[in-house]
């Protein structure tokens, strides 16, 4: 099958967010099943980079330009995308993406699918859009209740499909990585907490900080905060605000997060809206036990003192209390790190993901 993959957000080679990192595994697998791939993403030429594995051809469309005539231009050249190389089926990734597939459909006849990765909280005019989507995949039960409730759009058009994560990628880490990664960073005998996730208000960062503060100074643990963000120097100030900066370590951007998770003892993802985060898989697969807030798709993961903690979203006082409730207890990190690696073999593969994903175009196709 010839698939054209949009992905209408600027793309960021070498850096993948929670969306990038799903695009990409789903090219890499679907071209390993014979299919052929072609990637169109936001951005300008100078921003092509190396091909990503699976692709054959690759563009870059100025997706989110508010000019006019460069909408038209981006349709122009999709439907000519389309037309020189066969396509059989468009998938598109976010809402931009999503208009103009329906567009290709109207106007060229493909059928098309578009992924949900997030609630679109800030769509206007949200009564309009079960008028124009017609196919869906959201990546968490959450997604697909607000597109429902929220957007109108039938339940049929909507399957969920969990994001899955590659096992061999993150059961292959190195132990002697991940030792290095401790030295690095001056970690010693301690317990060790890890989130990580853009810096930002969202991810409850501040909220984690505060929980820190409240802790008995002589518990034995390290935090790290993995990422960048706006909010990072902020939060630096905070930390030594609160006199925690022999407690919390800033590492910055890290490219090789099975050898973090390895050098982790527990992963921390407090967010405040989370629609369904790949991090929390990778931990599952790393037989790491997760502290997690129940916002948004998490809690379809993680189900409290089975794969980890589960807290109210911006409870600070609960966070706490998991976080001295982990360090201080390892036969239950044990328990539930062993528990959070079954869940994840047994429901968040990736090769279940691609298979879902593979079964819901030939439905489409069959059905145009």
């Amino acid at each position: 099958m010839k698939i054209l993959l949009l992905f209408s957000h600027s793309w960021r080679n070498g850096r993948s967010g929670g969306a990038e990192t799903h695009a990409l595994q789903l090219m890499d697998g679907l071209s390993s099943r014979g299919h052929e791939i072609f990637f169109v993403a936001s951005g300008g030429k100078s921003d092509m980079g190396a091909l990503p594995p699976g692709v054959t051809a690759q563009y870059r469309l100025p997706f989110q330009s508010l000019n006019p005539l460069d909408k038209l231009s981006v349709y122009g050249q999709l439907a000519e995308i389309v037309r020189r190389h066969g396509i059989q089926i468009v998938h598109a990734h976010h809402r931009t993406g999503g208009y103009y597939a329906e567009l290709l459909r109207r106007r060229c006849g493909v059928p098309y699918v578009l992924t949900v990765h997030d609630i679109w909280h800030r769509a206007p005019f949200k009564s309009l859009h079960g008028k124009v989507f017609q196919n869906l995949i959201a990546v968490s039960g959450f997604i697909k209740r607000g597109l429902v409730e929220r957007f109108g759009i039938p339940e049929e058009r909507i399957q969920v499909i969990h994001n899955g994560v590659d096992p061999e990628l993150i059961e292959s880490a190195a132990e002697d990585a991940a030792a290095a990664f401790r030295t690095v960073f001056g970690i010693g005998n301690e317990v060790v907490f890890s989130l990580i996730a853009r810096v930002t208000v969202s991810k409850g960062h501040y909220d984690l900080v505060e929980a820190l503060h409240r802790l008995p100074r002589e518990l034995n643990y390290r935090m790290l905060i993995v990422g960048e963000g706006d909010d990072r120097e902020k939060l630096q100030e905070l930390v030594l605000y609160y006199g925690l900066q022999d407690k919390v370590v800033f590492t910055g951007f890290q490219g090789n997060i099975p050898a973090i998770m390895r050098a982790s003892d527990v992963i921390v993802l407090p967010s405040h809206r989370e629609p369904f985060a790949i991090t929390i898989l990778e931990a599952m697969f790393s037989r790491r036990p997760l502290l997690v807030s129940d916002s948004g798709g998490t809690p379809e993961a993680v189900t409290n003192d089975r794969e980890g903690i589960v807290f109210p979203t911006r409870d600070v006082e609960a966070l706490a209390r998991g976080i001295q409730r982990l360090a201080s207890d390892e036969a239950l990190r044990r328990r539930l790190g062993e528990q959070a690696y079954q869940t994840a073999h047994s429901r968040f593969r990736l090769e279940d993901m691609i298979s879902a994903t593979e079964k819901r175009y030939q439905g489409i196709v069959g059905g145009k």
